[in-house]
């Protein structure tokens, strides 16, 4: 049963992850995975969810990557 539960809650937040991607939305645990592989030194933590929501918002709009219609 605990294996089912396991597999279960894996393939969901894989078929989010997709979903975000997709949808070009930001994704927090894709980028905790990326930080603690790459940038994580002793004294140093990664940002906090809402920080990077406000980033990756920021990253999105204000550097003009987006082509809409108004």
């Amino acid at each position: 049963m605990r294996y089912r539960r396991k597999n279960l809650k894996t393939l969901l937040r894989r078929i989010r992850t997709v979903i975000k991607t997709i949808f070009g939305m930001p994704d927090y645990d894709r980028y905790l995975d990326h930080w603690y592989r790459t940038h994580a030194k002793p004294g140093e933590f990664p940002m906090s969810e809402k920080e990077y929501y406000v980033c990756a918002l920021k990253d999105r709009y204000e550097r003009g990557g987006v082509s809409r219609c108004c």
